[in-house]
């Protein structure tokens, strides 16, 4: 599976990575993400790992992530570590665009490419929610 979806949001990238780089704030944004534990005082190290409980069509389960790379204001690139899309990657990119923000989440990972769709669909609302919170 390898998906991507992109939103144009009303706000500069550090406002919109305030948001979006911070696990302690996805369940305010990510349909999926219930609650979140972080093993670390800095999310956005690298090595840093968060795990997050929630699920995804009817499904209860918790996913933990590892940060592989991270540019201030611009990239968070993770690695799923457990959970059920364990060996795939998610990154968030943040490019300014005028006043606003080109964001976009890629996800690759285990599954059919069927799946592709319904994650693309749940990460396209996701993107809604974040443009709701960044924009007020």
């Amino acid at each position: 599976m390898n998906v991507t979806a992109t939103r144009t949001m009303a706000a500069p990238p550090d406002r919109v990575a305030a948001v979006m780089f911070d696990p302690a704030r996805d369940p305010e944004w990510i349909g999926g993400a219930k609650s979140v534990e972080q093993a670390t005082s800095n999310p956005l190290a690298l090595g840093a790992r968060t795990t997050r409980h929630g699920g995804f069509m009817g499904k209860k389960f918790s996913w933990t992530t590892e940060v592989a790379g991270h540019d201030r204001d611009h990239l968070l690139h993770m690695n799923f570590v457990s959970g059920p899309m364990k060996g795939g990657t998610v990154t968030y990119r943040i490019e300014p665009v005028g006043n606003a923000s080109q964001v976009s989440i890629r996800n690759t990972g285990p599954g059919p490419q069927l799946m592709g769709w319904f994650v693309k669909r749940s990460v396209g609302k996701d993107l809604g929610r974040l443009a709701k919170l960044v924009t007020g």
